[in-house]
């Protein structure tokens, strides 16, 4: 294969360094650090970009640190346990902003920033693999076990049951895949080769989940009516209920017992085909309804965004006339593209904030406050 040295320059927002060739090509390098110089084996090559691996490291960045896991590299989790933490988050947050600029959208002058406190031994839920008595996690990009005898981005609740979870894998007859999960309460749930979330989808640091949900709070006026989108479980909108008009909490998976507070409701459907209901219904729109409370909408979805649905939904909800939107992202890209299309259909970005929920990795949660011109 393919060799050349190359210099690092940046880190990109998918995880892997990025360089330039002789050709001035694009390089995508996973596991180095802005200021390396290194020889990298081309993998795969395109027509302006390529990807590689580290072969060897000629020079090494000022900004590098020794990682604490001796398996980062080979395990599919961590990507930035070599770079310093506030190293670290300054790139998310450059990447939101830069994400913003490549669709077009407007940054607006309030951009307020939650890095993590806890940047180890954070996770609330891990998703292990193993067979008979060896447990780990798949190889970056493989099916191959990278075992291990504890995760440096884990709670200690769950390295402190690996032995017995271990133990427990001897008697499983083929190659398994158990979720371990710490609850809020402090108890250990395991659920073996179930779905994937199987126990319910919560958000894996605790700490900053609170002040994700204390920010959404503080954006929702009260007395309005709540739309929770893609709510899950209602993470964003259980704590408002109580001085809100109303919440309809619509997801594919929520809960099948009743809700707390009677004004909260959850409606197990497509958002599409929720909103799609709502704008041919008046009663639903509280048109019927003399003055009305305004409608809130807090827009959550899968990592992919609104994707091919964006048109309609952005449609349906002109027709119903939301007064505000809260757009929350786990992917800066398609965060950007969705909030480009908010501004497109009339709505202003008044501010964004940017929190780190997942520390020594690249991923990071956008969420940008948007009002309507028009209402």
């Amino acid at each position: 294969m393919e060799e050349t040295v190359v210099t690092v320059t940046d880190l990109s927002r998918g995880g892997s360094a990025v360089a330039r060739d002789e050709q001035n090509r694009v390089v995508f390098i996973p596991f180095a650090a802005p200021g390396d110089r290194i020889r990298v084996r081309i993998l795969s090559r395109e027509k302006n970009y390529a990807h590689a691996e580290i072969v060897e490291i000629l020079e090494f960045s000022k900004d590098r640190v020794t990682p604490p896991c001796p398996v980062f590299g080979r395990c599919g989790g961590c990507e930035w346990q070599h770079l310093p933490y506030d190293f670290q988050f300054a790139k998310k947050a450059s990447g939101v902003l830069h994400a913003l600029k490549r669709v077009g959208a407007k940054i607006p002058p309030k951009v307020e920033h939650f890095p993590a406190e806890r940047i180890w031994n954070y996770r609330n839920r891990v998703q292990l693999r193993g067979f008979q008595d060896q447990i780990g996690f798949y190889g970056r990009g493989s099916q191959e076990l990278v075992t291990i005898d504890e995760c440096f981005i884990a709670r200690p609740e769950i390295n402190a049951v690996l032995a017995s979870v271990r133990e427990e894998g001897k008697s499983k007859p083929l190659p398994y895949k158990v979720e371990v999960e710490v609850s809020e309460q402090g108890t250990i749930q395991k659920a073996w080769n179930d779905a994937h979330a199987a126990m319910g989808f919560r958000q894996v640091h605790d700490e900053q989940n609170e002040k994700l949900k204390n920010y959404v709070a503080t954006l929702i006026p009260d007395g309005v009516r709540l739309f929770d989108l893609f709510g899950g479980f209602g993470n964003l909108s259980l704590g408002v209920a109580s001085r809100v008009f109303s919440v309809d909490c619509v997801d594919v998976s929520v809960p099948r017992e009743a809700p707390l507070a009677a004004n909260y409701r959850y409606h197990r459907s497509e958002v599409f085909h929720f909103l799609k209901n709502t704008a041919r219904n008046p009663q639903m729109r509280g048109r019927s309804v003399i003055k009305a409370p305004p409608i809130w909408a807090i827009f959550d979805p899968p990592r992919e965004g609104l994707g091919d649905v964006s048109r309609g939904i952005v449609s349906h909800v002109q027709k119903i006339g939301i007064s505000g939107i809260i757009a929350v992202g786990c992917d800066p890209d398609s965060w950007a593209k969705d909030v480009r299309n908010w501004e497109k259909a009339g709505y202003q970005l008044d501010q964004i904030a940017i929190f780190d929920l997942f520390p020594q990795t690249h991923h990071v949660e956008a969420i940008g406050l948007l009002s309507s011109l028009t209402l």
